[in-house]
């Protein structure tokens, strides 16, 4: 009864997030239905072996970015690795407040198709950081000491800033 009790927390405070980054790799969709799927699987199964040495949050997308990047794996393997991320609407849906000007929209489809040419870990970590996850946690999930995932995230928004200004100079 007691993994019953442990899953049906980490499903109601993580449930948003794994969509969320479901979707941020693969558009909202059947891949990221199967994704998310896939995540509260892996939950149930291992959820016994939850020690706590982390938060459950941090457990919780650790599996769901394992559970992305292995579908990611399969589908190089089946020659389906390029997802259309120029139709994503995710970032639509997690926006806080819908644009409410060209300029925002502009700036939201610019990061859309930006964010689709980072290396598949640099992605994580923007996902990451969007999801409002702490460094620590981040390096948990990731390997990454604290200090690389910070310097690694704050590169990564120096290259949005430097692609931004090159494509439609200084706003």
């Amino acid at each position: 009864m007691e993994q019953h009790i442990k899953f049906r927390q980490a499903l109601e405070e993580n449930q948003k997030r794994i969509y969320s980054i479901c979707c941020y790799y693969f558009g909202p969709g059947d891949d990221a239905r199967d994704a998310f799927q896939e995540v509260l699987i892996k939950i149930w199964l291992n959820i016994k072996n939850f020690r706590g040495d982390s938060q459950l949050k941090t457990w919780v997308t650790s599996i769901t970015i394992n559970v992305c990047l292995t579908f990611i794996s399969k589908a190089k393997k089946k020659n389906n690795l390029f997802t259309n991320f120029s139709q994503l609407e995710y970032f639509d849906s997690i926006c806080e407040h819908e644009p409410d000007s060209g300029l925002d929209e502009e700036k939201l489809n610019f990061f859309k198709e930006f964010t689709t040419g980072l290396p598949h870990a640099d992605r994580t970590l923007v996902a990451l950081y969007l999801e409002e996850i702490s460094y620590k946690e981040i390096s948990e999930i990731t390997g990454l000491s604290e200090a690389n995932a910070r310097t690694r995230i704050h590169r990564i928004k120096l290259l949005i800033k430097k692609a931004w200004e090159d494509k439609y100079g200084t706003r």
